[in-house]
């Protein structure tokens, strides 16, 4: 098991009121599993991924990584940096960095020799048919290289659980579609898990499981 979450709450206050988000969510996922939670605007999707991915913390709960509980308190870059990998709706590419680039900074974060992180960032890039976009900055690529990019920015340091949040939001069928079997191909050639949110109902097609959040639980 990857990742185990128990009795997430989560509320937010307002000047008028204070609002239940997250009421008891708990979710178990497992290695190579791709989870989808679907759910309607403002359902509170987005707020569990980043509890889930450590960015954010619960009112109460707990939450374990690989078996081992985290402890909220402490800091968490370290987990976040090495063993998670985040995939936004706007793809957030560094634009004064080429495509190379914005793949040799995370890496460079966690200690990786410069020489093993530009193979490992050229490696990606091939797999993803993206090699010849290397030296391009993001103003000079599609938005579906921007977003496949983002997706290799998740994994490069080879984490154990992507969360993506609307990862197909803004781009069109056919790359939406490109996408997805890029997430599958990803999970079989390196066993990643992703937690997947979203409105999109073609991104069920590669669940291995879908959960719905409404009123602040899943189902």
């Amino acid at each position: 098991m990857i990742l185990k979450a128990n009795n997430i709450h989560k509320t937010y206050q307002t000047r008028a009121e204070v609002i239940s988000v997250l009421n008891g969510i708990s979710l178990e996922i497992d290695q190579g599993e791709i989870v989808v939670v679907m759910g309607p605007s403002g359902a509170g999707k987005s707020t569990l991924l980043h509890i889930l991915g450590l960015i954010d913390s619960c009112d109460s709960g707990s939450i374990e990584f690989e078996g081992q509980a985290v402890n909220m308190s402490q800091d968490l870059s370290s987990i976040r940096a090495r063993k998670l990998g985040f995939v936004f709706q706007y793809h957030h590419l560094l634009p004064e960095f080429t495509v190379l680039e914005n793949l040799l900074i995370p890496q460079t974060l966690i200690g990786t020799k410069p020489a093993k992180a530009q193979t490992r960032g050229l490696a990606l890039l091939k797999f993803m048919g993206l090699e010849n976009r290397a030296n391009h900055y993001p103003s000079q690529i599609s938005g579906g290289e921007k977003q496949r990019v983002a997706l290799l920015r998740a994994l490069v340091n080879t984490p154990r659980l992507v969360l993506a949040d609307e990862p197909t939001g803004n781009l069109d069928q056919g790359n939406s579609e490109l996408l997805l079997e890029l997430i599958t191909s990803l999970r079989d050639e390196f066993g990643q898990s992703f937690l997947i949110a979203t409105h999109d109902q073609t991104v069920t097609d590669v669940a291995d499981r879908v959960l719905l959040l409404d009123s602040g639980k899943l189902s």
